[in-house]
């Protein structure tokens, strides 16, 4: 009886939710980092009706579409939940967070339906703060930096491989290989990944990439030095999670599988979580039964552990070690004198940029010489004011941006990747 209640409660919560049609029609006026004003427009039958959707609406927009012009129109809130949704609009909560009284600054009646014009100031300082009390995940620029559980809004994306061996081979073509031929290592990936979404992750199906990739030079490129991480760091996530499945058969002809997975950060290859799951030894052999059998025991532990782990990492930044260097054909400059293109001095600009562009300002420059630069800085694993993700190659993207600005066309700087190593070498 509990349950069939329970049903009809998310329908009718769900039929709710779907009636109202919320307006995207709203407009960013004023923001001075507490409050923004905005004018929202909404149609309804009525004028009042019209007005107070169009409340609603500039709301929902700021919740779940994003204002342009307004934290690059990014949402305030990454993973919507329906219950606080449908608390907030039906007990009109939304009231609590307006400043003032609301200004309808414009009616017009369309056919048989009127529009209205809205403008209302929202306090989001307050209304970040019920979000929060409320455990909803913001998006990275809305959390605050400094909040310990801040790094959760970043909601890292999975994606979930196949164990592969040397025999196998690391390539993406192996991959496609082991999953097309294995109905055990296809159905744990699978299933893995439901584990992930329903735990509030994020997942890129990897299986469907592979599948419907559109030439097969990407898949079937050969392995080459440190294939391994090569792939790994190629992989759409940025969470790699890796499968194993084990078939064991004792003397009594009973089956038993162990799962066991591991979850690496994409760019570092840092280990985030390792654990093993054994179904138990059953009187069948069928694999994929045996491995549902060691899905269940996959607790909400295991993916705390991982999203901790990611979040001490966001928390602390990647480090980074730079090697600059001077190639034997620059004899008429070194690191000691003014920057070429500018005029400023050279250690003196590159420890301003170090800075500003290290993680919480983590860096140290202090072995040099005139001919030689040891760098060590924490880079972020989130850019906040692009909204957006910040990799390696980022860094190196800013770095040649960096030397560029400095150094002008007669020098050119060579910059070598290795992981979390750079070695620069000016020509």
């Amino acid at each position: 009886m509990k349950t069939i209640l329970t049903s009809v409660l998310v329908m009718l919560l769900s039929m709710s939710l779907s009636a109202q049609n919320y307006s995207d029609d709203v407009r960013l006026i004023s923001d001075d980092g507490s409050n923004i004003t905005v004018v929202a427009t909404a149609t309804a039958e009525k004028k009042k009706d019209a007005e107070d959707l169009a409340l609603k609406s500039a709301f929902n927009c700021l919740f779940h579409t994003g204002i342009e012009g307004l934290k690059s129109g990014v949402a305030i809130v990454s993973a919507p939940r329906k219950d606080y949704d449908y608390r907030f609009y039906n007990e009109k909560r939304y009231i609590n967070y307006i400043v003032g009284s609301p200004k309808t600054t414009e009616t017009k009646k369309i056919s048989k339906m009127t529009r209205a014009s809205v403008m209302l100031t929202i306090n989001l300082k307050a209304l970040k703060a019920d979000l929060i009390r409320n455990q909803l995940a913001l998006n990275p620029g809305w959390s605050d930096a400094k909040a310990v559980n801040a790094t959760a809004a970043l909601n890292p994306t999975i994606v979930v491989v196949p164990m592969m061996r040397a025999d196998e081979g690391y390539s993406f073509g192996a991959m496609r290989t082991k999953i097309e031929n294995s109905r055990l290592a296809q159905f744990v990936v699978k299933k893995v990944s439901e584990g992930f979404r329903h735990n509030g992750f994020k997942t890129r199906d990897f299986i469907t990439q592979l599948q419907n990739a559109k030439t097969d030079q990407v898949l079937r490129d050969g392995a080459q030095a440190d294939d391994a991480t090569m792939v790994v760091q190629q992989l759409p996530g940025d969470i790699v999670v890796t499968v194993d499945a084990l078939m064991n058969v004792n003397g009594a002809n009973q089956g038993e599988i162990t799962l066991n997975i591991s979850a690496v950060e994409k760019q570092t290859a840092g280990e985030l979580a390792a654990k093993s799951f054994v179904s138990g030894f059953y009187h069948i052999t069928d694999s994929t039964t045996l491995a549902g059998h060691a899905l269940n025991k996959m607790g909400p532990d295991f993916f705390a552990q991982i999203q901790n782990s990611f979040e001490d990492m966001v928390k602390k930044g990647r480090e980074m070690i730079v090697d600059l260097n001077l190639s034997e054909s620059v004899t008429e400059w070194d690191f000691d004198q003014d920057s070429p293109a500018t005029g400023d001095v050279f250690k003196d600009v590159l420890d301003e940029w170090l800075r500003n562009n290290s993680f919480q300002g983590v860096y140290d420059m202090s072995m040099s010489t005139d001919k030689y630069i040891s760098i060590r800085l924490n880079i972020p694993l989130w850019n906040v004011e692009k909204n957006r993700s910040y990799s390696l190659s980022n860094f190196q993207s800013d770095l040649r941006r960096f030397f560029k600005s400095q150094l002008g066309d007669e020098y050119k700087p060579g910059i070598t990747a290795m992981g979390q190593k750079c070695v620069v070498v000016i020509e």
